[in-house]
């Protein structure tokens, strides 16, 4: 899968209510990653499966482990969204140009960290739905 970079910044010429917006969403969109990631857990736990499957326990602990990575990893950006949704509503009160420049830096950075570990996590779900396609009883 493509991984993003930091060589253009799209935040140049964006509004705070733009960063607001966007930093809103992508915490939205980790909540409900939690959830899928979850209940993706969950359907590797059930006793859903042909137990014949070769190597079964091995790719569904695999998969587990992968999963509770993820889920941490989670966790930690929705804090750091948090944390930086707060900090652009005091970027409200801040003129300089030193200051527009961290907020674009760090709000960029951000997004990258976000973009690139949903595209990762959006690989791993692809790979436990093809994997299970064909065990599912």
């Amino acid at each position: 899968m493509e991984q993003f970079n930091n060589d253009e910044n799209p935040y140049r010429d964006k509004s705070i209510e733009e960063l607001r917006f966007n930093l809103s969403f992508y915490k939205s969109r980790l909540t409900l990653l939690t959830k899928e990631l979850e209940f993706f857990k969950q359907l590797l736990d059930s006793n859903s499966f042909d137990p014949k499957t070769l190597n079964l326990f091995e790719k569904v602990t695999l998969f587990k482990k992968q999963i509770d990575i993820n889920l941490k990893k989670t966790s930690k950006l929705a804090i750091v969204i948090e944390r930086q949704h707060n900090e652009v509503q005091l970027k409200i009160e801040c003129d300089e140009l030193s200051c527009d420049d961290y907020f674009v830096r760090k709000n960029n950075e951000i997004e990258l960290d976000v973009v690139n570990f949903l595209t990762q996590t959006a690989k791993l779900k692809s790979e436990i739905m093809e994997y299970l396609e064909g065990l599912i009883i």
